[in-house]
This record gives structure tokens, sequence and C-alpha cells, in this order.
């Protein structure tokens, strides 16, 4: 078993080392002091399970998860200072976590329990689990996706993001005239995005609210929209609800 260590404290990640050390299966990856080196390092070296720390600076624990593509998601087990009366949403959607400072048998534990999680229907079930929780336990949403770029992850700012269009089975995020394709389904980016900044216009496109410069009327509640980089997007009926309610909020430039 593949593991990757991610807590901001050295001597944090040096108690979860040193216990791991004592099980001859697990093999220990990489370690990590920060989310967007870790969200880099799952994405690269794809681990088993991730002791992931919740309480990070800039990029904490939940936001790593929210980054992440779902199919992406490894088996977590969660690191914590949080007074135990908090861990009631851990403990509803069936997620180990550990609760700082580490107990020797509660660590032991949760490791045989990432080994029984290995195959991909328990993980696939471990994984709903942790987007549910996301979902219920903040309004947080994504600031930044990590692309790739040949052999390179390159960082896009959500506020950056011009449009987004649906490519087959992913998506293409248009930053100030560049493309950068994204392994993330339009459903699933559309829920990680503030409805406040972006808003889904058609099954295939998503615009950030202030790029909109212009609106013009075609037919049956459908709009072509011109946005600020200069290309133009048609909204469909399906989406016209979101569009009416947006403008009557008196939001459009």
């Amino acid at each position: 078993m593949r593991a990757l260590i991610v807590d901001d404290e050295r001597l944090a990640r040096r108690g979860v080392v040193l216990r791991l050390r004592k099980f001859k299966d697990v093999e220990i990856v990489g370690e990590c002091a920060d989310g967007l080196t870790a969200v880099k390092k799952i994405l690269e070296l794809s681990p088993d399970v991730v002791f992931l720390d919740i309480q990070m600076p800039g990029m904490d624990g939940f936001e790593v998860l929210r980054t992440l593509p779902k199919a992406n998601l490894p088996n977590v087990i969660f690191l914590t200072a949080y007074e135990r009366h908090a861990l009631r949403a851990f403990e509803v959607h069936a997620l180990d976590y550990l609760l700082k400072p580490v107990d020797d048998q509660r660590f032991a534990a949760a490791v045989d329990r990432a080994r029984k999680l290995g195959d991909s229907a328990s993980r696939i079930r471990v994984t709903e689990r942790i987007l549910q929780m996301l979902g219920r336990s903040s309004q947080k949403y994504t600031l930044r996706f990590l692309v790739r770029t040949g052999s390179r992850i390159q960082i896009v700012h959500a506020e950056d993001t011009d449009w987004i269009g649906a490519a087959g089975d992913y998506t293409e995020l248009h930053v100030r005239g560049r493309a950068y394709l994204l392994r993330e389904t339009m459903n699933s980016l559309e829920q990680k995005l503030d409805p406040a900044k972006f808003l889904r216009i058609h099954r295939s496109r998503i615009v950030r609210t202030e790029c909109i410069v212009e609106l013009t009327a075609i037919d049956n509640r459908e709009y072509l929209i011109k946005l600020t980089d200069g290309s133009q997007h048609r909204s469909s009926r399906t989406y016209a609800e979101k569009l009416d309610k947006w403008l009557t909020c008196g939001k459009l430039k």
C-alpha cells in the first residue's frame, strides 16, 4: 500500500512516518507541507491512501479534495485537531480520521481499514461519501485548477477564467486567449464553481458572469452572449431560468 503524508507541521509528518514504518506492506511515497503540493503529488503518484491534515494555511485539506477530479480522489485518513463533538460528519459518512495527538492503537486500526478499502467498489463508495461530506460541511468553492501542460502541472485561477466549454468527456478552461484541458466533466465542474461568479448557460458552456458585456435576444428565451474576450456563446432554453434569475438581480454590466 502506497501512502502520502500531508501536514504543514514537520513534527506531525514525522510522527506519521515513524508509525507507518512499523507496517512492512506500507510504502511512503512522499510528504507534503501544503495543500497545493499535495494536489500535485496525488495527481503524479496516485497513492493508495493519503494521511491528510484538515487545517493548513492557504489551501486546507477540504480544498485539496475539492480541487482533485473525482477519478483521482484517493482513500483518505484525515488528521485533525478538531474537538470530538465536531467530528460527527466524519462518523456519519464512515470516513476515517485521526485525532491529534494520534493514538497508536487508533492509528493501526485506520491503516488496517485502508488496506480493506483497496478494491475499486469500496473506493468509489468512500469517494461518494467524501464528496457528500464536502458538500454539506462548507460552502467554499474551488479557487484554482491544476492542469497538465506536457510534463508540467500548471495552476489556473478560477477568477482568471473567462469561460468553460465541453470537450468530449472533459472540459476546456479559456483564460485570456489560451485554452487548458481539464479532466473534469461539465456537471462535476459546475458543482465546484461559485454560482455567484459562474453561470451555466448551455450544457456545453459555463461563463464567468463578470465577463458578460452584451446579450442579444434570439428566440424563445435564448440569447447570444458576448464576453470581454470577444467570444460569443449561445444560451439554451434548458438554462434560461438561471440566466433570467441572474438578469433580474441587476448584475449585468
